[in-house]
């Protein structure tokens, strides 16, 4: 049995409970990776099984204490999914091997070689971009024309400020801008204080009271009214967002920036169709995104059957009769 509930409820031979808004203590309780969306509001169980690098980062995120770590259910064995340093995708080794990505990227990044298929009978994946027109260009070029926008601006003495996740994209994005001076958010900074326990140097400078410039900021959009940007672009400063949506032309306009760079931690459209071309499953179950369109996807082009996740599917077996 797959179905939504408290997360991704999965049945094979035991339970679990995948990226489970809160854990469970029947369950064995999966946590891929420390975004705030992903990561639960309770941890009242024993069973709770993450990388060490989501755990230290959920705690430091957080405050809480949560016991999980290396793998140490024989059923479950974690790979990298490539989204965020320390993000796992899961494959259980049930009654049927089911494979969870949990948000995923197969692209090579500065912490990671990309998610790699691992053979499954049942795939559960993201679609978020699950569109044929979500086909990002390749990640050198978009950080050559960042760079190029940011050398523009301090040829006219301005500052540039990127808009970013915390979390992520904050940090491939001052990794990619190595020999530029870079200043960061505090939240930004903290993420990397923890990360630098892993051996992942990911160099930035705390904002300081006045900004001479031109330099660069990378922070989170959330922060644009805070007073430390807002000092920095009445000094002069241009804005950018690196996000996957750049692609859709509002983009710039909805984030209220003058710039805006196809930049996603999440695999678009050619990697979602290749991910599960590789991985060769007999069904696919999709979430988030554009589900439905990429469920009818994989089955009109890959002959794969696929469904968008929903809650209470009753079993595997309404969708193939030998899985």
């Amino acid at each position: 049995m797959i179905y939504l509930d408290n997360g991704i409820s999965v049945y094979s031979g035991r339970g679990y409970r995948l990226d489970p808004k809160r854990c469970v203590r029947d369950c064995i309780n999966l946590i891929s990776h420390a975004h705030f969306d992903h990561v639960p509001s309770s941890f009242n169980s024993p069973a709770i099984i993450c990388s060490d690098i989501t755990r230290s980062l959920i705690e430091a995120r957080t405050g809480s204490s949560i016991p999980c770590g290396p793998c140490s259910c024989e059923t479950v064995t974690l790979h990298d999914s490539g989204h965020v340093p320390g993000s796992s995708m899961f494959l259980i080794n049930g009654d049927k091997r089911i494979l969870y990505t949990g948000d995923f990227n197969t692209r090579k990044k500065y912490f990671s070689d990309g998610a790699k298929p691992v053979k499954a009978d049942v795939l559960i994946m993201e679609s978020t971009f699950g569109r044929e027109k979500y086909v990002f260009p390749p990640t050198e070029e978009v950080f050559g024309e960042i760079k190029d926008w940011i050398d523009d601006n301090a040829a006219r003495g301005l500052n540039s400020i990127i808009y970013a996740y915390s979390f992520g994209k904050a940090q491939e994005v001052i990794s990619a801008l190595s020999g530029y001076t870079v200043y960061a958010s505090r939240s930004v900074i903290e993420i990397n204080r923890t990360l630098g326990k892993f051996d992942l140097d990911i160099s930035a400078m705390p904002l300081p009271e006045d900004l001479k410039g031109p330099d660069v900021v990378v922070a989170p959009s959330g922060s644009r009214n805070s007073p430390e940007i807002k000092k920095i672009f009445k000094a002069g400063a241009k804005s950018a967002s690196v996000s996957g949506w750049a692609l859709d032309d509002g983009h710039k306009y909805a984030m209220r920036v003058d710039r805006a760079f196809p930049l996603s931690d999440h695999a678009d459209y050619s990697e979602l169709i290749g991910f599960v071309e590789k991985v060769s499953p007999d069904l696919v179950f999709t979430l988030h995104g554009f589900d439905k369109e990429f469920a009818r996807d994989i089955r009109d082009k890959l002959d794969i059957e696929a469904a968008p996740l929903k809650k209470r599917h009753l079993s595997l077996s309404n969708f193939t009769g030998d899985v």
